[in-house]
């Protein structure tokens, strides 16, 4: 009858530890699925470094997976900006997002040198982005100039073929000859300037074809 009752004892135990263990078990398995469920939803804030990366145009961004991921892109590079203009769709606009990004990565009140390196990728973008606006308002307003030129030349031109019945023929096309010889003369002088400007820049290479006029 004590062997009986031993034995009994003994699988009460064993049952006991079973049931235990088998909770420990449970404990740790459900510890594990809300760990990987919390790593799996929660936000993924982007490095500088992959900002920098997208600012130079190396890689496009992937799609957020998330709206709060999205919300702190937004708040970054600003809604439907594409890639291939850094940032916006006019010089203007991409200078603004430079600056967004320097001051973004200069926040913290000791800087990486990961921030300080993408600090000073957005300051030399925006001197290249600058650069590239005061060509363009230098070519416009060379633009402006000779297109008036050309509009008093051709008024004045109009203004002594009128009483071109009293004028020889020969005056006439001298005239027009040394008008048009000055227009060259004044477009080789605005090119050059162009292309000073452009070197000083570092854009030597470029010669944009708007530049003319006929």
């Amino acid at each position: 009858m004590s062997l009986v009752r031993s034995t009994s004892n003994g699988m009460l135990g064993k049952w006991a530890e079973f049931e235990e263990r088998k909770r420990m078990l449970q404990r740790h398995n459900a510890g594990d699925a809300y760990r990987k469920q919390a790593e799996y939803f929660q936000p993924k804030i982007p490095t500088l470094s992959q900002l920098e990366e997208f600012l130079l145009g190396n890689k496009e961004r992937q799609p957020e997976a998330s709206t709060s991921q999205s919300t702190n892109m937004l708040d970054i590079k600003g809604p439907s900006i594409p890639v291939q203009t850094i940032g916006g769709p006019t010089l203007e606009k991409t200078v603004e997002l430079l600056e967004k990004v320097r001051s973004t990565a200069l926040a913290p009140a000791k800087p990486t040198p990961e921030d300080l390196r993408v600090a000073a990728s957005a300051s030399a973008k925006i001197q290249r982005v600058n650069a590239q606006i005061s060509l363009n308002m230098e070519a416009n307003r060379q633009i402006a100039l000779e297109v008036k030129q050309q509009l008093e030349e051709e008024a004045a031109i109009s203004n002594r073929s009128v009483p071109s019945d009293f004028q020889p023929t020969k005056v006439l096309q001298e005239d027009l000859e040394n008008i048009q010889k000055q227009r060259w003369k004044e477009q080789a002088i605005a090119k050059y300037s162009y292309q000073v400007h452009l070197k000083r820049y570092g854009f030597a290479d470029l010669e944009p074809s708007f530049f003319r006029i006929a």
